[in-house]
């Protein structure tokens, strides 16, 4: 019997002569297991540190969290799309489904910064983009939760593509790492941003960081006390936000960012008058200590 293809015929390459594709894959697959294991180590270190320094913590496991985002992408298209993320067409459909999800998230996050602010939000641009981050992350749990399931279910279907390599186990472990960071967001977002009261006090406290100022020069105002933001393109309007207390309230550590925080009600807008700076009268002698 002749081993040579015809036309219109597959051939089954044998596990011991792979194509360059199927090389190329399982190489791109087994980066992205290690991209893995590093968010896994990432999630060590932020449980190692838990007690001792939270808000270190909290960076770590959010960037376990985008790690694990990025390692479901790759995962997905090596399996699910691996024969169209070469196609224009492709890219298109990404940037297609971002920019929806960018356009709703920033609607979203718009709605709320100016319902605890009441003043325009493009005059809080970088909480804007922090919300609509978190936004994004939000919306994308399910799909990336539903879609892993399906994965699972098509790396199955296709493991007879896969003997002779170990690719089927690395998608396995991809797949699980990434639901794993996907549930770790949930309990940030659900848990933590999705209720109404620490939704609102994570955005106080981005915007307290990214957008208010903490040093001004406004008569009659402290601070020490107040942060203000300015409303008006010459700065003589701001708006003004009790500063935010650095103090636990827990026994335990506990992140600066997890922790809650008193809202306003409402935000002053006051004028913002310079203060006059002091001078040293031309007759005053200055005397040096001995």
């Amino acid at each position: 019997m002749s081993n040579s293809n015809t036309p219109g015929t597959t051939s089954i390459t044998p596990s011991h002569g792979r194509t360059p594709l199927q090389t190329k894959l399982s190489e791109t697959r087994s980066a992205l297991l290690n991209t893995a294991w590093v968010s896994l180590l990432l999630l060590g270190a932020g449980f190692f540190a838990a007690e001792s320094h939270p808000d270190t913590a909290l960076f770590l496991v959010v960037g376990f969290v985008f790690l694990g985002l990025y390692v479901f992408v790759g995962t997905l298209e090596t399996t699910l799309l691996r024969n169209l993320v070469g196609l224009r067409a492709s890219l298109v459909g990404w940037v297609t489904i971002i920019a929806y999800f960018a356009w709703v998230a920033k609607s979203r996050a718009i709605g709320e910064i100016n319902e605890i602010f009441h003043v325009d939000p493009s005059l809080l641009p970088m909480t804007v983009i922090a919300v609509t981050v978190l936004q994004v992350m939000s919306m994308l749990f399910w799909p990336v939760v539903i879609i892993s399931v399906l994965l699972v279910g098509i790396a199955y279907w296709w493991r007879q593509d896969f003997a002779g390599s170990n690719d089927g186990i690395v998608i396995l472990l991809t797949l699980i790492m990434s639901v794993v960071a996907q549930l770790f967001f949930a309990g940030l977002v659900w848990g933590w941003v999705e209720s109404s009261n620490q939704k609102t006090a994570t955005i106080y406290r981005i915007a307290h960081f990214a957008d208010f100022n903490s040093s001004f020069r406004c008569a009659g105002l402290d601070e020490a006390k107040v942060r203000v933001l300015f409303v008006n393109p010459d700065r003589s309007q701001v708006i003004t936000a009790p500063k935010i207390a650095n103090v636990s309230l827990y026994s335990t550590a506990k992140a600066t960012w997890l922790q809650p925080v008193a809202i306003p009600e409402e935000f002053p807008q006051v004028s913002c008058a310079p203060q006059p700076k002091r001078t040293t009268p031309s007759n005053e002698v200055l005397t040096l200590p001995q």
